[in-house]
């Protein structure tokens, strides 16, 4: 395993242990099916995006679709594959999507912000540095007790959408269609999404 693999690694069992701590909602003898799942649908998910965005590039070389270790994993495309897989488990399990939801994007900040150091040693994303810096703030403002009336997930959306829309005026490096950034679009259904959490929390 090179060090870009084992920086990845690293966050997802972060990311795992947290999650096996605090899980009080998946069943004990379902929770490393679910987590295992998780995990491949958000790989299966990054690589995807990553491949959709370069596909240029991959289809003179398909050989290196699944040379993950070489780096290449588009964090939006593993984010809607978590929440994907996670609202199918939530169905199969009768349990509310947004409860599991509120077990897992508490430390996705921490996670992004560990894998961040894998673009630095794979050479890649200039701006790696600021959006880690950012993630790990975010990671911190999420478990603030000051915030404990707002869910983690509304948070970690209205904080992340925000945060991967203004990085995206220092990259040129990622998914463009036309005159459009694809990440930009995404941040802000993100934010959207989280703001209606919000509201929706408040009406309640």
């Amino acid at each position: 395993m090179n060090l870009y693999g084992l920086i990845i690694g690293i966050a997802a069992v972060i990311g795992i242990e947290y999650f096996s701590r605090n899980n009080r909602i998946i069943p004990k003898n379902r929770e490393n099916i679910f987590i295992f799942g998780l995990l491949i649908s958000a790989l299966f998910g990054a690589r995807i995006y990553h491949v959709v965005d370069q596909w240029s590039f991959y289809q003179l070389n398909p050989n290196l679709i699944l040379q993950t270790w070489r780096g290449g994993l588009g964090i939006y495309g593993a984010i809607i594959s978590i929440f994907l897989y996670t609202f199918i488990l939530s169905q199969i399990y009768k349990v509310k999507f947004l409860n599991i939801l509120n077990l897992i994007t508490p430390v996705l900040p921490l996670c992004q912000s560990i894998g961040r150091l894998g673009n630095f040693f794979n050479h890649e994303i200039s701006s790696w540095w600021l959006e880690a810096t950012l993630n790990l703030i975010l990671f911190f403002i999420i478990r603030s007790k000051k915030l404990i009336n707002y869910s983690p997930t509304s948070l970690y959306l209205i904080g992340y959408g925000i945060i991967r829309f203004f990085i995206e005026f220092l990259r040129n490096d990622t998914w463009t269609i036309g005159n459009f950034k694809i990440a930009q679009l995404i941040s802000l259904i993100l934010v959207l999404f989280g703001i209606f959490l919000v509201k929706k929390a408040h009406q309640k």
